[in-house]
């Protein structure tokens, strides 16, 4: 608890030392380039994600199996743009790796003790998805004053 403390005090300060070595290294111009750069496009990601977690989330369920970073890739959409928008190398590193496409589990093949499958292994279908049962209609009846005639 006290070193993600330490961690927390530190970042803006290793974001500034990240900084000066950039502009120590390509010029302060080119870095301050970088800087409104990395805000807009952080931005634009942060707007964009909306529309984007909508059409997301409608191709992952027709597909059927759905993907568990495919449902929260909107989510890191909408972190990757305020890591972008924060000035800095380090929060640029962070949501450039949050972009990137990682393969994920599958929701439907994960087994968490049982679950709705009856114990089925992910890949076999079974073939008795049936449910078996009676069932009879019920008309609520209606007083003999609220008859047509």
């Amino acid at each position: 608890m006290r070193g993600l403390l330490i961690l927390l005090l530190l970042y803006p300060f290793l974001e500034m030392y990240s900084l000066f070595l950039l502009a120590d290294k390509i010029g302060g111009s080119w870095t301050l380039l970088w800087i409104i750069t990395s805000f807009f496009l952080g931005t634009l990601l942060m707007r964009s994600s909306k529309l984007g977690g909508l059409l997301t989330a409608v191709t992952t369920l027709r597909e059927g199996k759905v993907g568990l970073f495919s449902l929260l890739w909107p989510v890191r959409l909408m972190f990757a743009g305020l890591l972008l928008a924060i000035p800095g190398l380090i929060s640029d590193v962070f949501a450039l790796l949050l972009l990137l496409p990682w393969p994920s589990p599958k929701i439907a093949d994960i087994n968490l003790g049982g679950g709705f499958n009856n114990g089925a292994r992910p890949g076999n279908e079974q073939a008795d998805d049936i449910i078996e049962g009676e069932y009879e209609r019920v008309d609520p009846r209606t007083p003999n004053d609220r008859h047509l005639r």
